[in-house]
């Protein structure tokens, strides 16, 4: 149980780690927030806006995808409604704690929030970790997602605000 706390909560560390650095890196609140939330063309800053992406969805990969893989085995102890519950909770907990990291980092570093890019990626991010096929190896859906992720904020950017 120890174990499994400490990997989850070593997530959130690196989210913070990871906002102090790109603060470092970016003292500009524009090309923070737009860096973070979205990308620009800039090979730099795809990649930062990558490893952002990553340990975002490290978070709902971690949890979610143990619980729907062992959906059999978890329905038969607890029930459907329990495990549906389960899901809810595995999908609603990163999320909020995402939420309040990034509004707290995001007001302690640049003095601003910008909650509607926090809320669109969470949107974004829980509809595909849904979406996506569950296999024992999820790799490949990973993959799909960190790419599917990094189109869509690199055309986000191509076309509406470049």
């Amino acid at each position: 149980m120890i174990k499994k706390i400490l990997k989850i909560s070593s997530n959130y560390v690196f989210i913070l780690i990871f906002n102090l650095a790109l603060f470092f890196i970016y003292q500009d609140a524009n090309n923070y927030i737009t860096v973070k939330y979205i990308t620009t063309n800039n090979p730099i800053d795809i990649m930062i806006s990558i490893i952002f992406t990553f340990l975002f969805l490290k978070l709902y990969f971690d949890s979610y995808y143990y619980i729907v893989l062992n959906r059999n085995n978890i329905i038969t102890r607890i029930g459907r409604k329990k495990y549906n519950l389960l899901i809810l909770k595995q999908l609603l907990l990163p999320s909020i704690i995402f939420f309040t990291i990034n509004v707290l980092s995001d007001y302690i570093l640049i003095k601003s929030v910008n909650i509607i890019y926090i809320i669109i990626n969470i949107i974004f991010t829980i509809t595909c970790v849904i979406l996506l096929p569950k296999r024992k190896e999820y790799n490949n859906e990973f993959l799909i997602v960190l790419l599917i992720f990094m189109l869509m904020k690199i055309s986000y950017f191509t076309f509406l605000i470049y």
